[in-house]
């Protein structure tokens, strides 16, 4: 066969690596079908060679598949299709969140303190009384020291450390004498060290 245009026939060593069978034993029916078929298919205004020429050209005596084999393989570009965070449950049973026993030293937390120090010092600026109260109360909270001045349950009056960990509802400090309480923000009065 010559070729046309971008169609072209394929080389034997790629016929042979396929693993398909490069002859298909086809029926009387399909011998008579695939011809008008073509030829019916072929629009005379689009394509610049008869019908007859290109079912002789392109398609005769090839193999030819009928499905879509992009659809049929799994794209690398497609998204995967499973969970990509982690669930609450999770969380709890890989212990993500909590501070090593080894970990809980106040000393490894004065660095977080001094950094946080700075941030605070960029985030204040030269604001002063509402406007200095709004943007520390935004702030985060991770390595202020802060102590406990009012409580609603006495056992927190008095508490003081740097923050370790600031979530939803609840502080946990690291206090001086390496202990890690958790000190809830509802009924608390907390007094930053800025």
């Amino acid at each position: 066969m010559s070729e046309i245009g971008f169609y072209s026939q394929l080389p034997s060593a790629i016929k042979t690596r396929s693993g398909h069978p490069t002859t298909v034993p086809v029926d009387a029916t399909t011998n008579k079908f695939t011809p008008l078929f073509v030829e019916k298919s072929v629009n005379p205004a689009q394509s610049d060679i008869a019908a007859a020429t290109a079912f002789k050209t392109r398609v005769e005596g090839r193999q030819l598949l009928l499905t879509n084999s992009f659809k049929d393989k799994p794209s690398a570009l497609k998204k995967s299709v499973g969970r990509k965070t982690v669930t609450a449950k999770e969380r709890r049973t890989l212990r993500i969140y909590e501070i090593p026993s080894e970990a809980q030293k106040y000393a490894n937390f004065l660095p977080l303190h001094r950094l946080w120090s700075q941030y605070i010092a960029g985030v204040v600026g030269d604001k002063t009384g509402e406007q200095m109260l709004g943007r520390v109360m935004r702030a985060d909270m991770h390595g202020v020291q802060l102590s406990v001045t009012r409580a609603k349950c006495p056992n927190y009056v008095g508490v003081s450390g740097i923050v370790a960990q600031e979530t939803k509802n609840v502080f946990r400090i690291i206090t001086t004498d390496d202990r890690l309480l958790t000190v809830p923000k509802a009924h608390c009065a907390k007094r930053p060290r800025l």
